[in-house]
């Protein structure tokens, strides 16, 4: 359908046109929610092919099954696994769903609503008042509400995490020699060629003499045409005889227990696969799907807060352990999926694999399964999170160790500091910052272009120009693009649920105000001696309490998040705030900061530490000239206001060289958003 002018502003809008956009319609039509609304709905695709296939399994009386009943193609009552004896689902029922089926749907529900569709792509969305605006090739749009389908974005992998494809190539055939049982599915058949991977065969009999033969693999690398062919003509052969192919079905799920990067805009409701309705150990969505839309349905109606799909922690745990080990040891799965099916009833996997078991039920479960490839998947696991949460941990232990030699001797202390600070500076501060050459042309073997290094110098002498002429407004600058970029730093390393600029600008905020406020005498005289605005805050006691206050602000917002990391980062802070400014300036911006950037580069880059150190390395030595440089020139040169402060060159020269290194860090950090 055209689209007119007066419908540049809708109701809701579809960001997608697939299972979960559709099921979401048939509820809102069940609710009454379709009449008098203007309705959108984008996609690239006009959804004219069978290019899914989607099944579930149910009772006959559950409201997914008598809703979708008319869509439902094929439905079986028995099921095998390795060809095994079957078994029956009774009273559930295994049902099928053509693609091409969902698609007719929407067509229906677009044409007895005149809702309207456009064949574009949404390229972004933006919150304004009351609403969203959507961005698109070709139009720009606004709606009071979008549901986005949208392929998911997933956050790096954490070292417990792990990201499998569910690819596929199934070939619907006729053959001489009729299947036996036209009312048994072939849930799995492991006896194939497995090629590295988890390999098993599907058979669902079509009826009329049509059969589904799908080659499945749970891998890191999809299956090709050339791979699959040869399976699928084998085992046809082997088990049907001659055949004939009336249509080839291809698709890829993401089995994944990364998390999703979710975009909280308001008036913005991620649903499908966006929305986390894949289960990652399985692949299967639809079900969650329907849930999910059946709750919103019911929340718009009623205009509450719209529902969300819940995932266990628990049987997240469980899919991390399975999906651990299909990417590190691939050759168990056929083993465990044997053992699954083979020592339990089928009855009792599938309500396993719909997270509707108790704690002992699953323990039985697991008994079952080969022990060693699962106890192995918790080492990894465990392992990994005590890494994790290790640097945080010294970084605390560290703090209170030298808060301890600080009360006890503070002469001692004096040259700790003095070298840890310069040590730190040398080993990580200044480097994580010298590979911003790398960063700005996306190419980590290029080698550095002169245009980079005047652009980045000028930069940073704009900068310095800013501070001898504007002071006050070079500081305010300084903390604003600081704080945003710390935010930005740790967040990332945390990795929250949800993410979002405000948020990123208000921890960093919090976390320079816990470091200055708790050393509001020493920041005071530095802010004199930058001829910049003074904190109106002269008594030191108070400094500390209000530090005290927003550090404990920290705490509750780690609690909030759920965080431990960043629970141990408000405890170092808390404890900073008795050490002397540098050192607890130091503590953050080198033990915390620079260390997870640092982190952050490496992983971008797929490359250890000593070649990030040695493509650092020039810059680094430039780093360190420039500074003495930097130095000569406040010290000597008659523009120059500032009284000598070895601090407050410093941190005049930080915030120089700072600003061209957030672009250039931010540019990094929205190319690898991308990639992932």
């Amino acid at each position: 359908m055209s689209m007119q002018n007066h419908y540049n502003k809708v109701d809701y809008l579809f960001a997608g046109a697939g299972a979960s956009a559709t099921l979401l319609l048939m509820c809102m039509e069940k609710q009454g929610l379709l009449k008098d609304k203007k309705i959108l709905i984008l996609d690239p695709d006009s959804k004219h092919n069978n290019d899914k296939t989607y099944c579930f399994w149910s009772e006959q009386n559950k409201e997914i099954t008598l809703q979708c009943q008319h869509l439902i193609s094929h439905q079986w009552d028995d099921v095998s696994v390795n060809r095994n004896e079957q078994e029956s689902l009774l009273p559930k029922k295994y049902f099928h769903i053509s693609g091409i089926d969902v698609y007719k749907e929407l067509r229906r529900i677009t044409d007895q609503y005149n809702l309207q569709r456009i064949q574009n792509s949404v390229i972004e969305l933006i919150p304004i008042e009351n609403g969203v605006k959507v961005i698109t090739d070709a139009l720009i749009l606004e709606s009071s509400l979008v549901f986005d389908s949208r392929p998911p974005k997933y956050l790096p992998l954490k070292n417990d995490d792990a990201h499998l494809l569910q690819s596929f190539i199934g070939y619907v055939i006729t053959t001489d020699k009729p299947i036996s049982n036209i009312n048994c599915v072939d849930l799995m058949d492991f006896n194939v060629a497995q090629l590295g991977a988890a390999q098993f065969m599907y058979v669902l009999p079509l009826g009329d003499g049509k059969t589904l033969v799908e080659l499945t693999r749970f891998g890191v690398d999809l299956i090709t045409q050339n791979e699959a062919h040869p399976i699928l003509d084998i085992y046809i052969n082997h088990r049907f005889g001659n055949y004939q192919i009336l249509n080839i079905e291809k698709g890829c799920i993401p089995m994944s227990t990364a998390d999703i990067l979710v975009d909280t805009l308001p008036g913005v409701i991620p649903i499908g696969g966006r929305g986390g309705a894949v289960k990652p150990s399985t692949g299967y969505a639809f079900k969650n799907m329907f849930n999910h839309a059946e709750k919103l349905a019911y929340s718009l109606k009623r205009n509450t807060k719209p529902a969300v799909i819940a995932n266990s922690s628990r049987f997240r745990f469980y899919d991390s352990l399975l999906l651990l080990i299909l990417t590190r040891q691939p050759y168990q799965g056929k083993l465990i999926f044997e053992a699954l099916f083979k020592k339990n009833k089928i009855k009792n996997v599938l309500q396993f694999l719909d997270e509707k078991t108790t704690l002992i039920q699953d323990i039985r479960i697991f008994f079952t399964l080969p022990i060693k490839p699962f106890l192995q998947a918790v080492g990894w696991v465990v392992s990994s999170r005590i890494k994790k949460i290790l640097p945080p941990i010294i970084l605390l232990n560290l703090s209170l160790l030298l808060l301890m030699v600080y009360k006890s001797s503070p002469h001692i202390f004096n040259w700790i500091q003095i070298t840890m600070f310069t040590v730190g500076m040398f080993i990580v501060g200044i480097p994580h910052g010298a590979v911003d050459h790398l960063l700005e042309t996306d190419n980590f073997k290029s080698i550095v272009k002169p245009r980079f290094v005047i652009n980045y110098l000028g930069l940073a002498f704009l900068n310095l120009i800013l501070w001898i002429i504007f002071p006050k407004a070079a500081l305010l600058f300084f903390i604003a693009y600081s704080a945003w970029h710390f935010g930005q730093t740790d967040l990332r390393e945390w990795q929250p649920k949800t993410k979002h600029v405000f948020k990123n600008t208000a921890w960093g905020i919090l976390i320079l105000s816990i470091i200055l406020l708790g050393h509001i005498v020493e920041a005071n005289k530095i802010l004199v001696n930058m001829n910049a605005l003074k904190i109106p805050i002269n008594n030191n006691v108070m400094g500390i309490q209000i530090s005290v206050l927003l550090a404990l602000v920290g705490i509750a917002w780690a609690f909030f998040e759920k965080s431990w990391m960043m629970l141990l980062s408000a405890l170092m802070l808390l404890v900073s705030i008795q050490l002397p400014l540098i050192t607890s300036f130091g503590l953050y911006f080198i033990g915390q900061h620079s260390m997870n950037g640092w982190s952050h580069l490496k992983q971008g880059m797929q490359i250890n530490n000593t070649s990030l150190y040695l493509k650092a390395l020039p810059f680094t030595i430039g780093a360190l000239l420039l500074f003495f440089s930097f130095i000569f020139l406040l010290r000597n040169n008659y523009l120059s206001e500032f009284n000598y402060n070895a601090i407050t060159i410093l941190f005049v020269f930080i915030s120089c060289i700072s600003f061209p290194h957030v672009m250039a860090m931010n540019k990094f950090y929205k190319k690898i958003n991308n990639i992932n």
